[in-house]
């Protein structure tokens, strides 16, 4: 069942040929971190699994005033999408995911103060919304252990619906986390919520030294308010069936399930 539910499920009226994603370069690397992204599936009550998680890959690139973070395999997913709007055979397509998506996060883009969302969802196409960089509320506690040979301390924080147990390290004095996390007096090295159905582990930390850039999609991307954007995000991942539908795209994932609505469990609550 575990691989029936995780396979990519593709729709094509027509197939288009191979074409570059245009990206734009924002600022040079300076620090690269990597991440192991272990989260809970949506779809594991509905298996009788639990259990049922999947891992994945972060990336954090930290440049001069700007950081960028991404799930390795949703940039994949991102770049199918916008062949698919560049194609001018309409390839149409569907992209089934047994858990939610982070989607690529800016932090001090467009400007000082702010963050850009960029968010797939899936057969409407690629959306991005501008927030303002949130402030977490972090509580530093007496805690401490040790990871990968740094020595971590202890904080906690309540963000949008979850609570967070996070650990992070003066000896690296980068302010800044995965996904949109930021704030302590160092590099967060672990974060979980305490339900545990999102925890970010590091597992790598390299200087770049300005090889690499951020980059920014150069593709049409459209603007989106975040309420919206999450109410799109829930009716794809609670009925992917009846959202793909209101595209024009019809599929079956068997036994009726797609006409049914599914657990969700998104990072943000509210």
């Amino acid at each position: 069942m575990r691989i029936i539910m995780s396979v990519v499920l593709a729709f094509i009226a027509m197939l288009a040929p191979a074409q570059e994603v245009k990206m734009k370069p924002l600022a040079p690397i300076e620090v690269e971190v990597s991440y192991e992204l272990d989260q809970l599936c949506d779809y594991s009550q509905q298996v009788g699994e639990s259990d049922w998680r999947e891992k994945s890959t972060l990336l954090l690139e930290i440049g001069k005033g700007m950081v960028h973070s991404y799930v390795v395999e949703e940039h994949h997913k991102l770049i199918d999408q916008f062949v698919m709007q560049r194609s001018k055979n309409r390839w149409r397509v569907t992209l089934f995911n047994v858990h939610a998506l982070l989607g690529e996060t800016f932090m001090a883009y467009p400007k000082v103060g702010e963050l850009t969302q960029v968010v797939n969802l899936d057969a409407a196409g690629v959306f991005q919304y501008v927030e303002d960089i949130p402030d977490f509320k972090w509580k530093i506690l007496s805690k401490s252990k040790v990871i990968m040979g740094y020595n971590c301390q202890c904080a906690t924080t309540t963000f949008r619906g979850r609570d967070y147990e996070a650990w992070f390290t003066t000896d690296i004095s980068l302010s800044c986390g995965p996904w949109k996390f930021h704030g302590l007096p160092g590099l967060i090295l672990e974060v979980a919520d305490v339900k545990n159905e999102f925890h970010f582990t590091v597992n790598g930390i390299s200087q770049i030294k300005g090889e690499k850039n951020i980059e920014m999609f150069d593709e049409k991307i459209r603007s989106i308010k975040r309420s919206r954007a999450l109410k799109m995000e829930t009716l794809l991942h609670k009925n992917h069936g009846a959202y793909a539908a209101d595209y024009g795209i019809n599929y079956r994932l068997g036994d009726g399930m797609e006409n049914e609505e599914q657990p969700y469990y998104p990072i943000e609550l509210e």
